[in-house]
C-alpha cells in the first residue's frame, strides 16, 4: 500500500485544515462523484471511494494524528464504525454496497467478501507444563461448538416443502430502499430483515435443531503446540469454530496456552534461570552440585573461590526458540549462604582462619 495517495491532496486541502474544512470539502466532492449521481460510472465510483477513505481518516482526531505521524497503514481502520462516520450525510449504510461487508477491508487491501455466512470463533484455554512449553507437545482438547445439524443437513427443515421463498425479497435475500440525502434520492440495498438475507423462510422447522440448521455438539481436536511457546500465547485452528448452518464457513478455534510455573526454573526470553544454594565452605573450597535442568538432573562444578551471585551458564540448555530450532542458555545463580548461628568449635576455627589472614573479627 506504499502507492496510497496523500489524503489531504485527495480532498484538495492543506495539512493544517480544520474539521469544518474537511467536512465542507467532502460534502462538495461527494455531490460530484456519488455513483447514483453519475449513473454508476466506474471512474466516479472509484473516486467516491477514494474521497470517502480520506474523509474517514481525516475526520477522526485519533486516526488523523496516527496518519500524520506514520502515514498509511492497515491499522488505520481497526475498530472503525463506518456507518456512524457517514451517517450525518444520510448514506451511512451504502458502503456495504460499494465495498462489501467490510468498508475498511477494501482500504487495507482486502477484496469484497463472499455472501457465504461465516460462523463465530470459539475461545478456549489449555494448561501445559513448563517443560512441555520448552519442547512442544501434542494435546487433545474437547470443547462445545455449533455444528451443522445432521438431521436436516443444515437446511433447517427435513421436508421438501418445509422451506419457502421469502415473500418480502422474492428470494433474493436483499431489499432496495430509496432514501433522501443531501445529494438527492439514492437507492441502497440491504439484507432482507424477514429472512435474514437467506431468501428463504422455514415454515416446517427441523425438530432436532429447531430450524437453525446447526446444533450444539462436543468436538475434539488434537493441538500441536510448538516448542518455545510463551504463557498467554494463542493458537488459531482454522475452521474449527462455530457453524451457522448450510452453505456456511466455520469460524476458527482460538486456544490460549497457559504455562504452569516451575518451582525451580524461570523463563526470561529464551533463557532459563535457576538458583543454587551453597555454603561458605563450598564456595571457598569448591564442590560439585546437582541441579535441575530442562533435560533432567545435571552435575555442575563450583570452582574454588566462587563469589556470591556468580553465574554459571549452561550453553544451549534453555528454551527452544519459538518457530525456530536454536535454544537459549540456562543461567544458574550461585547463592552463598552465610550461617546465622555457629557452634563454639566453629567460631574458634573461623577465628584461627581470620588470624592466619590477618583479618579483624568480632
Amino acid at each position: 500500500m506504499a502507492n496510497k495517495k496523500d489524503y489531504y491532496k485527495v480532498l484538495g486541502l492543506p495539512r493544517d485544515c480544520t474539521l469544518s474544512d474537511i467536512k465542507r470539502e467532502y460534502r462538495t466532492l461527494a455531490r460530484r462523484y456519488h455513483p447514483d449521481v453519475n449513473g454508476g460510472n466506474p471512474e466516479s465510483e472509484e473516486k467516491f471511494k477514494e474521497i470517502s477513505e480520506a474523509y474517514a481518516v481525516l475526520s477522526n482526531e485519533d486516526k488523523r494524528r496516527q496518519y500524520d505521524q506514520f502515514g498509511f497503514n492497515r491499522n488505520l481502520f481497526d475498530g472503525f464504525d463506518f456507518g456512524s462516520v457517514f451517517s450525518e450525510f444520510g448514506f451511512g449504510d451504502i458502503f456495504d454496497n460499494l465495498f462489501g461487508s467490510g468498508f475498511g477491508s477494501v482500504f487495507s487491501g482486502g477484496r469484497k467478501s463472499s455472501r457465504r455466512k461465516r460462523g463465530s470463533d470459539i475461545s478456549i484455554g489449555i494448561k501445559i507444563s513448563f517443560k512441555e512449553s520448552a519442547y512442544g507437545v501434542k494435546k487433545m482438547v474437547e470443547y462445545d461448538a455449533d455444528d451443522i445439524c445432521e438431521t436436516c443437513k443444515g437446511k433447517g427443515s427435513t421436508s421438501e416443502d418445509g422451506i419457502i421463498t421469502c415473500s418480502e425479497c422474492g428470494g433474493s435475500g436483499s431489499v432496495r430502499t430509496a432514501r433522501q440525502t443531501f445529494i438527492g434520492n439514492i437507492i441502497t440495498t440491504s439484507a432482507c430483515s424477514m429472512c435474514g438475507g437467506s431468501g428463504k423462510i422455514i415454515k416446517d422447522p427441523c425438530k432436532a435443531c429447531r430450524g437453525k440448521g446447526y446444533r450444539a455438539v462436543k468436538k475434539k481436536v488434537e493441538l500441536d503446540i510448538p516448542g518455545g511457546i510463551h504463557d498467554g500465547d494463542s493458537l488459531r485452528i482454522s475452521g474449527k469454530g462455530n457453524s451457522p448452518g448450510k452453505d456456511s464457513i466455520n469460524g476458527d478455534l482460538l486456544v490460549t496456552v497457559r504455562v504452569t510455573p516451575h518451582p525451580g526454573l524461570k523463563r526470561v526470553g529464551d533463557d532459563v534461570l535457576s538458583n543454587v544454594e551453597i555454603s561458605f565452605a563450598q564456595a571457598a573450597i569448591g564442590c560439585k552440585v546437582e541441579v535441575e535442568t530442562l533435560d533432567g538432573k545435571e552435575e555442575i562444578i563450583i570452582k574454588p573461590g566462587t563469589q556470591p551471585n556468580e553465574k554459571i551458564i549452561l550453553k544451549s540448555n534453555g528454551m527452544v526458540q519459538l518457530n525456530g530450532y536454536r535454544r537459549g542458555n540456562h543461567i544458574i545463580n550461585i547463592d552463598v549462604k552465610i550461617p546465622k548461628r555457629l557452634s563454639r568449635e566453629e567460631i574458634i576455627l573461623l577465628k584461627k582462619y581470620a588470624e592466619g589472614r590477618k583479618e579483624v573479627v568480632g
